[in-house]
């Protein structure tokens, strides 16, 4: 694309798009993509990027499948979209929901078709308070969840998302939504925030204060990712799940990202033999070839909310809940995962990944090499023997999100945490092409330091 193509459709951008997350500082020379396949982005500039983060973690199968296009446009011939209200149905959406429970924990029953991975947290929540409700129990209503947690934008799911960075001038936050967060910690979305501050006995301690017969549930990623991709305890999520247990408080997994394969299993917690009451899911069920999430419901919760009285139903909804044509694009997205294997792929990158990783800890300013399957990432710091960071002014982490981009690689960081989530079908060569790009950066942008 020529400068002033480049330039006028900038201007226009600047004109009229309002993008997420914006100020227009930021966005003075956006890449625009002019096209993606496979693992790769082409920019306008005319370079090749290696989609280091699948996009927003999602783009799980890779860009431009033509087996999706394919499936998109014979279900877009065959229905373009259906009325999935009470009294309507479509063949594809039922096929779906079948799959994820089978894919899913072996305690799970029931689907709730959303749009959004924070429409999914969102229908959860009021599930939550659903089944409470149902119960008996309608003072049981607060949702805990954990500092450096990112579970959405909607305005609870905002709530829960413990980084202050998104409060401001959308204040206040839903009281019910109460981040877990020990009293001298201050979540203010800038320097680094110790993982260790996420703790049980923190989400104990909150319970306890509000009192476990007003607490609906406890919100958790396996793998907190926007926050930094830092991976728990390998007994983290059994003490969580025995604490949910003892107080009476549903578990909701946020899997979102780490849903379908992320991680190296079909879903994370089956790392540490944990079941979930409820699921959180969205990004690569379709792989972002269109928007789709859903919730999925333990056969308790499913049960307790749609066998009710007559009288009592559970009035959610989304105008486009299970919508017939990104469901066919899911199904077919998922039978990609299992005809090429991509599960295990995740796993088998995922340690090329890491082990890769762990190598940059002789250098200098490298500290905290961590990942979970094929999501890893790292700190830059001023001293990682004593995890001292840089000054916030110095802007390393901008920095080394710079260098890897002038090598042909994409990805995102978290303050001075550089993170990576490669799409799920790379090969060995490629992951070692990215180990090589983020080696040389980090070696350019700490040097002299």
């Amino acid at each position: 694309m020529d400068d002033a193509r480049y330039n006028e459709l900038l201007q226009t951008d600047h004109d009229h798009w309002v993008h997420p997350q914006y100020h227009k500082a930021d966005h003075g020379e956006p890449l625009l993509v002019d096209r993606a396949e496979g693992a790769y982005i082409y920019g306008h500039d005319g370079m090749r990027y290696f989609d280091g983060l699948s996009g927003l973690w999602n783009a799980a199968v890779g860009h431009g499948r033509p087996e999706l296009a394919q499936a998109a446009a014979e279900a877009i011939t065959r229905s373009t979209w259906t009325n999935n209200y009470v009294g309507f149905t479509n063949e594809a959406a039922i096929e779906l929901a079948d799959k994820v429970v089978d894919l899913s924990y072996d305690n799970m029953q029931g689907v709730y078709y959303t749009n959004s991975g924070s429409e999914s947290n969102e229908t959860n929540f009021k599930a939550a308070r659903f089944y409470w409700s149902v119960k008996d129990k309608p003072e049981k209503n607060k949702i805990i969840s954990r500092v450096e947690a990112y579970h959405g934008n909607t305005l609870a799911t905002m709530s829960a998302t413990g980084m202050s960075v998104f409060y401001p001038n959308f204040l206040p936050t839903v009281a019910e939504v109460i981040p877990a967060v020990t009293p001298e910690v201050e979540v203010t979305g800038g320097g680094r925030i110790d993982p260790g501050n996420v703790n049980i006995d923190n989400i104990v301690a909150a319970i306890e204060r509000e009192g476990a017969d007003t607490v609906a549930a406890v919100i958790a990623e396996p793998v907190q990712g926007a926050g930094g991709v830092y991976p728990p305890p390998p007994d983290y999520f059994r003490q969580l799940r025995d604490v949910c247990d003892r107080y009476e408080v549903l578990l909701i997994a946020d899997e979102v990202i780490t849903g379908f394969g992320r991680t190296g299993k079909w879903f994370a917690l089956e790392h540490f033999d944990v079941q979930p009451d409820m699921v959180s899911v969205a990004k690569a069920i379709t792989s972002a070839y269109i928007p789709m999430g859903a919730a999925i419901w333990s056969k308790d919760v499913h049960e307790t909310i749609t066998d009710t009285d007559p009288s009592v139903k559970f009035m959610h909804a989304y105008t486009n809940s299970g919508h017939p044509v990104a469901a066919a694009i899911a199904l077919r997205n998922l039978q990609i995962f299992e005809d090429e294997n991509l599960v295990q792929n995740a796993a088998e990158r995922g340690d090329q990944l890491l082990q890769g990783l762990q190598r940059l800890d002789e250098l200098p300013h490298v500290g905290n090499v961590r990942g979970l399957g094929f999501m890893c990432g790292f700190d830059l710091l001023e001293d990682p023997e004593t995890d001292k960071a840089f000054p916030a002014d110095a802007k390393m982490g901008a920095k080394l999100l710079g260098a890897v981009k002038k090598r042909g690689l994409i990805t995102r960081v978290r303050n001075d945490a550089f993170v990576l989530a490669p799409p799920l079908i790379s090969t060995k060569e490629q992951v070692d092409e990215l180990l090589n790009v983020v080696e040389e950066s980090v070696k350019e942008v700490t040097a002299g330091v």
